[in-house]
């Protein structure tokens, strides 16, 4: 027999699951009314967008009744989107061309993106509707840097080359940033941070897993593989080597011995994604990552067995992998020293950089520089150093925003690590999350990997923030009555 104070669950699961079946429903219509409209679509797109919004409601249902039958906030719900809006950019695979883009020639898989977006907006909507004021506060304390980087990314789409294309791109950053808050609002203690990484690690799953996969499988062109420098991972081996590194990293900061072991496995797995995709200065960014995570800790035999497991990582793959290949090509290319044209490239866009240096050209312009200047080294299609692409792109406004976005990060965590006692929850995911910000600023200094085009490392980047404010937090009050009063004047002191 039900007791009373079980009746309010059941009933609570029932309502929950009733609205993830309307959204649903809502989301299946949409995605039938598009498709009888333009019957240009290539089905294949249309069909992903409906599977991916089917299993999106259903996990925010399910996360939605678990949360209120354990009578806990919606925490899940929110993280759940994060989740989605965090893997959307491997859902589809294509390559956008800039002549094409910047005629406003977009691939379908483009639109098919986007339509993944709304969704995310709508999901995130609904959750707004029940707390309006949720959004009070966004423009104060660490997350102002972030939430001002987004209006004057968004206010520069006015003369950006391409509006469409910019202003594709700033919905999503404006999108990331707002959801990104309202995750931090639900980060009530060090648990909820450990589950909004869990979150994390779930979408960097398919991060990694699905280029992974891909690049197993035969090219359908047929052209890959043509020369030497074609034996990587054929996916976007920069790209794929940095989201591995910082996955490993993510669930080396979860993981706990004697719990959670399956994080240890698939931090290995990460790590050797990483190294076998072939990314020069993610390998050397995860590495150098890796032992900082180990080092902070104090934990020299952790920091032996990471070298040590690294070397029989690359050992593997210098054997039995095209990896040795790649590199032997690598450095009989003379390229070294230009750091693969990336000198090159950072000299010759200067003088363009001069001619806006304050407000920059538009967000995301970079990504039609070899447009505008024919002769772009290797028709770059960014800056491949992120505080380049924020000058290029916003000018010094937006570069004072980057900036100070980084400096609270490394502030808060720095605070933390120092102040809170080592056998801390909060101690542990500080030294991961920092280890986590190097991965993310090595692997900027020679990849878009933040300023431009919000992307995977961009979010993590942007959720550092609150990540570092919220463990911030855990830092002992220091007593009224034990802190130390200064002396009125330096005659009274001894």
């Amino acid at each position: 027999m039900a007791t009373n104070s079980q009746i309010p669950v059941l009933r609570e699961l029932r309502l929950n699951w009733r609205t993830g079946a309307i959204l649903l429903c809502g989301c299946l219509f949409f995605a039938l009314l598009l498709q009888i409209l333009a019957t240009e679509l290539v089905s294949q797109e249309v069909i992903t967008v409906i599977v991916v919004a089917a299993i999106f409601f259903l996990l925010l249902g399910y996360g939605s009744a678990r949360s209120r039958a354990l009578a806990e906030s919606p925490k899940w719900y929110i993280f759940t989107v994060w989740g989605l809006l965090l893997a959307s950019e491997e859902i589809f695979s294509y390559i956008d061309d800039a002549g094409s883009s910047f005629q406003s020639q977009f691939a379908f898989a483009a639109y098919a993106q986007a339509a993944v977006w709304m969704l995310v907006a709508l999901a995130l909507l609904v959750f707004l509707a029940r707390d309006p004021g949720m959004l009070k506060g966004m423009f104060s304390g660490s997350f102002k840097w972030p939430a001002l980087f987004a209006v004057v990314a968004t206010l520069s789409v006015a003369y950006a080359p391409q509006a469409a294309f910019s202003l594709a791109w700033a919905f999503k950053l404006c999108l990331v940033v707002v959801i990104v808050y309202v995750c931090s609002r639900q980060m009530r203690g060090v648990d909820d941070v450990t589950a909004f990484m869990l979150a994390s690690i779930a979408a960097y799953v398919f991060l990694v897993a699905a280029p992974s996969i891909r690049s197993m499988m035969p090219d359908p062109t047929g052209t890959y593989g043509a020369n030497e420098f074609e034996t990587r991972m054929r996916e976007g081996p920069t790209g794929l080597s940095a989201a591995a590194g910082t996955f490993a990293l993510l669930a080396l900061t979860v993981y706990r011995p004697g719990k959670r072991r399956f994080l240890l496995l698939l931090s290995i797995a990460g790590l050797a994604v990483m190294i076998i995709a072939g990314g020069k200065a993610a390998i050397v960014a995860g590495i150098l990552s890796g032992i900082l995570f180990f080092g902070m800790q104090k934990r020299v035999g952790a920091t032996l067995g990471f070298i040590g497991g690294i070397m029989a990582i690359v050992l593997f793959a210098m054997l039995f992998t095209p990896l040795s290949v790649y590199m032997s090509a690598y450095t009989q290319s003379g390229q070294v020293t230009s750091l693969t044209g990336r000198t090159a490239l950072w000299q010759f866009v200067w003088p363009a950089i001069r001619q806006a240096i304050v407000q920059g050209h538009g967000y995301v312009a970079s990504r039609f520089v070899s447009v505008a200047m024919p002769d772009t080294p290797f028709k770059a299609g960014h800056m491949h150093n992120g505080f380049l692409e924020a000058l290029y792109n916003n000018g010094l406004i937006g570069l004072a925003l980057i900036f100070m976005l980084h400096v609270v990060i490394v502030r808060n965590l720095y605070r933390t690590i120092t102040k809170v006692d080592n056998s801390s929850p909060a101690y542990r995911l500080a030294i991961g999350s920092m280890a986590i910000y190097a991965n993310l600023f090595i692997n900027g200094m020679f990849n878009a990997t933040f300023s431009g085009r919000c992307n995977a490392p961009f979010m993590m980047l942007i959720a550092l923030v609150v990540i570092s404010e919220r463990l911030r937090q855990e830092i002992p009050q220091t007593p009224p009555a034990l802190r130390r009063i200064p002396s009125a004047s330096p005659v009274f002191q001894l």
